[in-house]
């Protein structure tokens, strides 16, 4: 019987062993990941000690009891479970966080992406270290890939634990901090494998129509808030409209130039994307910071244009399909995803 017993733990330690050899980069990767956020949870403290500091700045405490409110709007005009979600915070210090990549075939629309246990495919990787995040961005640019680093003011667990507050993201207008914390928290109610892409549409999606819904139920529709939240809705709107619509062309493009040199692909490709900024910089933004985001810091390539895509791609298609199959209930649509789509 202890041989028996010998022979189960050896195998064990070799199928083990084999794991940890074959997939070594993806062990350390979870292992960085999991250090930051559990280092990041560790630290953060309840909302309540924020609220109750004297020294803590009383619009940052406005905001703290704002996501509060949202919470309790989740969990009982949405029906959002949200238990322990967003009860403490972590202090950032206005310091960043989290780094994510993006990659995408340079003459072509298509991403890169990396494979990861339960979630699937998935189009962008995320850091908690920076210097890791540079180092994996810099690789994929010097295999002729495009790329994209940015930073990201919040994450979701999927509901796996409980996610605290980041302090940065309290920097938002109320509209856009309503929406964020909306945003993430469908994530924890509707996640479909391998379709990471439709997620965030759909995240994205809810995330606006539950924010106008707060609003409405908040009886806050005639307030300079509200009234802000939807005039940086239509900016964002016609931005991300622009580029959507200005994908095919692009698509276009990279076929009419094929067979070219890539001296050449890179010369037209330089030409037609001055093009497409000085196209999307005469568009009718009502916030001139649109224009001169485009004119000043906009670095366009397949990873940005496919950025838009991953977040905003099917809005028209999610709000034909509300008006529709749904009558313009939003609490029904939800249910429709949370009881068929939901593969975690």
């Amino acid at each position: 019987m202890k041989s028996v017993f010998r022979k189960i733990i050896l195998i064990t330690f070799i199928i083990i062993s084999i794991f940890l050899i074959w997939k070594w980069k993806l062990v350390v990767y979870g292992y960085h990941q999991a250090k930051g956020q559990l280092s990041i949870m560790y630290y953060a403290e309840p909302l309540d000690n924020y609220l109750t500091d004297k020294s803590y700045p009383d619009s940052l405490k406005s905001k703290i009891q704002l996501v509060k409110k949202v919470k309790e709007f989740a969990q009982n005009s949405l029906g959002f479970e949200a238990n322990g979600q967003y009860e403490k915070m972590y202090d950032q210090k206005g310091k960043e966080l989290m780094w994510v990549v993006t990659a995408a075939l340079p003459y072509q629309l298509e991403n890169y992406e990396w494979k990861f246990p339960v979630l699937g495919k998935v189009a962008y990787k995320g850091f908690f270290i920076k210097e890791e995040a540079e180092k994996l961005e810099k690789d994929l640019r010097h295999k002729g890939y495009d790329t994209r680093l940015r930073t990201a003011g919040a994450w979701s667990t999927l509901g796996w634990l409980n996610d605290p507050l980041l302090s940065n993201v309290l920097n938002n207008t109320d509209g856009r901090l309503i929406e964020l914390i909306l945003h993430e928290l469908t994530h924890d109610e509707v996640f479909i494998r391998d379709s990471i892409d439709f997620n965030e549409n759909l995240a994205s999606f809810f995330g606006q129509e539950f924010t106008k819904l707060y609003f409405k139920e908040a009886n806050l529709t005639h307030s300079e808030e509200y009234k802000n939240y939807l005039d940086q809705l239509e900016d964002r709107h016609l931005f991300n409209r622009f580029i959507n619509n200005y994908l095919n062309r692009f698509e276009n493009f990279y076929r009419k130039i094929e067979g070219y040199s890539i001296v050449q692909k890179e010369n037209l490709k330089y030409q037609f994307i001055e093009k497409f900024k000085k196209e999307l910089s005469e568009q009718p933004f009502k916030n001139v910071e649109y224009k001169n985001y485009v004119q000043t810091e906009l670095d366009v390539n397949n990873a940005f244009l496919l950025s838009y895509k991953r977040y905003s791609g099917n809005y028209y298609t999610l709000k034909k399909q509300l008006e529709e199959s749904f009558n313009g209930d939003i609490l029904k649509m939800l249910n429709y995803y949370q009881n068929n789509f939901n593969s975690l």
